[in-house]
Order: structure tokens, then sequence, then C-alpha cells
């Protein structure tokens, strides 16, 4: 198996185990358990914490891991896009390091900021969902450059 070949199936199973955290991320703030609220919370801050580790390792595999710079060199004409996407993983990583504080703070199920740490979170998967399938456009683009399939 060449390297190109395993860099892209790394890619791709971090991508699929990235939307599946996100898929759990995305309802767990519907229901606090307000007997239990302390070992709730805990709970979702490690749950958020798990999350931060594991987008900040698929970034890196995408920024360090070579894979962007061969798209890069597969499609130049697609550089803007992909910096652009780059900067999308530092606004990420920063709303959710925000959410994490938010909720580190939170001291009881009623509180206000359960809402705005929901709002934030829903949020933060839409941005995430779009991020991932402009991510997924380039990616084919790419691929049909590669291929000689592009115009």
């Amino acid at each position: 198996m060449s390297h190109a070949h395993s860099m892209n199936e790394l890619v791709e199973n971090d991508h699929k185990a990235l939307l599946n955290a996100l898929s759990e991320l995305e309802s767990a703030f519907d229901q606090p358990d307000t007997r239990q609220f302390n070992e709730w919370k805990l709970e979702r801050l490690w749950q958020l914490r798990d999350f931060l580790n594991l987008l900040q390792k698929h970034f890196d595999l995408e920024e360090t891991g070579g894979f962007n710079e061969r798209m890069s060199q597969t499609a130049p004409h697609l550089v803007a896009r992909i910096e652009h996407l780059e900067e999308d993983h530092l606004k990420i990583t920063s709303d959710l390091i925000h959410i994490i504080d938010v909720t580190k703070s939170i001291r009881k199920p009623d509180s206000p900021k359960m809402d705005r740490i929901r709002l934030r979170v829903g949020e933060l998967v839409t941005f995430i969902r779009d991020h991932e399938a402009a991510e997924t456009d380039i990616i084919q683009e790419a691929f049909y450059q590669e291929m000689g399939l592009g115009d």
C-alpha cells in the first residue's frame, strides 16, 4: 500500500470518527440530569475535551500530515480554499475552548448559561459539518484533477 493511499485512508477513517463524535455532541446537552448535575456536567466536559483532542488531531493530520500540501500541489487553483479551511480550524478550536470554559462555570441545571451552551454547541456542530462538506468537495475536485478528469 502506497504512502499516499494509506494517508487517504487515515484521513477518511479520521473523518468518520469525527462525524460520529459530532452526532453525539449534537444531543449531549439536551437533557441535563438535574439530580446528578455535577456528574452529568463532568461527563459533558470530558466529552467536549475528547472531542477537542479528536478535532486537533484531525487538523494536524490535514495540515501537518502533508494531506493539504499534496492537494495544493495536485490542484494549485484550490490553494486559497484550502488556506481558508485551515483558518476555520482556528475558529473551531477557539469556539470549542470557549464552550468548555462556560460549561465548567455552570453551577446548576437551570442556569441561563445552559441555553447559551446549547445554542453555541448547535452553531458549532453546523459550522463543522459545513466545513467538512467543503473539505470533501475540495478533495473530490483535487482527485478529479489528479485523474485528469477535471476541465
